[in-house]
């Protein structure tokens, strides 16, 4: 379920919002320039269902880095309290053909059955084991699923997507107005940007969703490149 973190001051860790070596990473990926879009969680209860396998990315995007998610898990995870699936390299063929519409609405799209199949002969998911305050840095494009959570203890992990500022991507953070010195704070440490949506009184956290979240690009220019976001050929799924 979502559960993003909150935005009282005295929790509004810059090690955690703009963390520095984090950024650094990107800064060198994908460009000085960076703004966050995206500040949510995830936190997994127990349970025995899991998710498709999809990616963050459903509409047309290039075929090259241009959106990374920033984990944060605040809690050790493993296989048995669900540590999300990876596909390893995935990422590098990633293309909205190989999502097919899922007919269960609380997960929305998924991989292409066929093409999961394919992918796991040869480079099969992997479900690492991570120790709280760890970062992980994942291409929006890379395959992924949740996981059931076997324990009996919630799995909480945090979530942040940045990317180039020329990409304008629509999706904003909601934060409180009184947080506007603070975060402008990190853009001077570190570079990092966000790209708020201001609001006057608190924010609550609780009811933050990932809803409307849309990574997509808002360039106009390169809109106009969208044939070049598809590859040369598809791949073909064995039988």
């Amino acid at each position: 379920m979502d559960q993003a973190p909150p935005t009282t001051l005295d929790l509004m860790f810059e090690d955690v919002w703009a963390n520095r070596i984090a950024i650094s990473i990107l800064q060198s990926m994908l460009g000085p320039n960076l703004m966050c879009h995206y500040a949510n969680g995830n936190t997994a209860l127990k349970a025995k269902g899991r998710q498709p396998v999809h990616s963050d990315i459903d509409k047309p995007h290039p075929l090259f880095p241009f959106a990374y998610a920033i984990n944060v898990p605040l809690s050790d995870m493993n296989v048995e309290n669900g540590s999300t699936e990876l596909w390893p390299g995935s990422h590098r063929e990633s293309n909205i053909g190989q999502h097919v519409a899922f007919t269960d609405n609380e997960f929305g799209l998924a991989i292409k059955p066929a093409l999961v199949e394919q992918r796991r002969r040869t480079s099969p998911p992997v479900q690492p084991s991570v120790r709280k305050g760890s970062l992980i840095i994942r291409d929006i494009r890379l395959w992924h699923a949740g996981m059931p959570n076997r324990t009996d203890t919630p799995r909480i992990m945090l979530a942040f997507v940045i990317q180039p500022t020329w990409f304008q991507a629509p999706s904003k953070v909601k934060l409180p107005l009184k947080s506007k010195a603070l975060v402008e704070s990190w853009r001077a440490n570190s570079g990092l940007q966000y790209a708020a949506q201001w609001v006057d009184g608190d924010v609550d956290h609780k009811k933050v969703n990932s809803d409307d979240v849309d990574f997509s690009t808002g360039n106009s220019k390169l809109l106009e490149l969208e044939p070049l976001m598809h590859p040369a050929t598809e791949p073909t799924p064995a039988l």
